[in-house]
């Protein structure tokens, strides 16, 4: 019997690092994903998942999707690739705590948080990231070694780029970065460097916008006390709106507990929100509505079964086991 060719995959971590799968055309996204977590290692996986990345938007695999034929789609689009990262962030933190018991999720979830702070999907003061920068190099350098970790250990190999979010980079020289994140280095206790990813994950899942998925900017249709154009920040709390140039502060904020209803067609997005009897509208002109809607669906599914747990059972440690296939 002849068997079938198989294509080359290569999915994209977000540290930039690739891995290379082989695939048949029938293969589903759900095969290739489980085929990842093997060969990574990874045992607490439920909220993990496959995106398909192309220029300016990202779109979470469904299971039955088909790989082979999706890169056979590209043509061979440099813009267009696989990733593999967090798609779920859950407060309470009963399972992200669990996810931290698994050394290759909290490394993921690492890298994840590092991508995030350096381009400044979730922003901070230069007090902030300088904090960050001291905890990182104990991640990637070790302890503080007065004799090493001196002036121009980080400007002469060009790293500190990766250690300064790049908005924040053009406000101090180079060399004054470099001598403030080594100084902090130099302040911290001994750690080992599990120790330092806990305490950078435990500050970053501090910050207003940990966990928040944005979409591309779009258009406000005549919103009342909207702009023009917005961009859209969905969460585990609901569902937030930004100004298009700061991701900052929201200029607006709607819990789930107040969204009545969403719905999607190929170029808008709606919510409405509020109470039955008195609810209003939101309207946006948006190639990504429905990709922002199962989003939202995939939060509303995890938090209405992380309700029923608790229902069925008043303890604090709830399980979303039963929904690990929710991707």
């Amino acid at each position: 019997t002849m068997t079938a060719k198989k294509e080359i995959i290569r999915v994209t971590f977000v540290d930039g690092a690739t891995k290379a799968f082989a695939l048949e055309r029938h293969d589903t996204a759900s095969t290739l994903r489980n085929i990842i977590i093997t060969k990574i290692g990874l045992t607490r996986h439920a909220h993990f998942a496959l995106f398909e990345k192309k220029l300016d938007w990202e779109r979470c695999l469904e299971p039955e999707d088909l790989p082979v034929e999706l890169l056979k789609s590209w043509e061979g689009n440099p813009n267009n690739y696989f990733v593999f990262k967090k798609k779920v962030f859950l407060r309470p933190l009963i399972e992200e705590e669990k996810e931290m018991e698994d050394p290759v999720a909290k490394d993921l979830i690492f890298k994840q948080a590092h991508r995030c702070v350096m381009v400044s999907h979730y922003p901070c003061t230069p007090e902030v990231a300088i904090k960050l920068a001291g905890i990182q190099m104990v991640i990637v350098y070790g302890q503080h070694n007065p004799t090493i970790h001196v002036q121009g250990f980080l400007t002469t190999n060009d790293s500190l780029k990766n250690f300064v979010p790049h908005s924040l980079f053009p406000q101090k020289k180079p060399s004054e970065w470099e001598s403030l994140v080594l100084k902090q280095h130099s302040t911290l206790q001994p750690m080992t460097q599990e120790e330092a990813k806990s305490q950078y994950i435990s500050i970053v899942r501090g910050f207003e916008h940990y966990g928040t998925t944005f979409f591309p900017p779009c258009k406000s249709l005549n919103n009342r006390g909207l702009r023009n154009k917005v961009v859209i920040g969905v969460n585990y709390e609901g569902i937030k709106i930004f100004r298009t140039k700061s991701n900052d502060t929201p200029i607006a904020k709607f819990a789930f507990t107040e969204i009545c209803s969403w719905s999607s067609s190929v170029n808008t997005f709606a919510f409405e929100f509020g109470t039955a009897s008195d609810s209003a509208k939101f309207t946006f002109e948006t190639k990504h509505g429905a990709i922002i809607a199962s989003t939202i669906q995939t939060y509303i599914d995890l938090l209405v079964q992380l309700l029923k747990n608790d229902d069925s059972d008043d303890e604090s440690e709830t399980s979303l086991t039963s929904v690990s296939s929710e991707w």
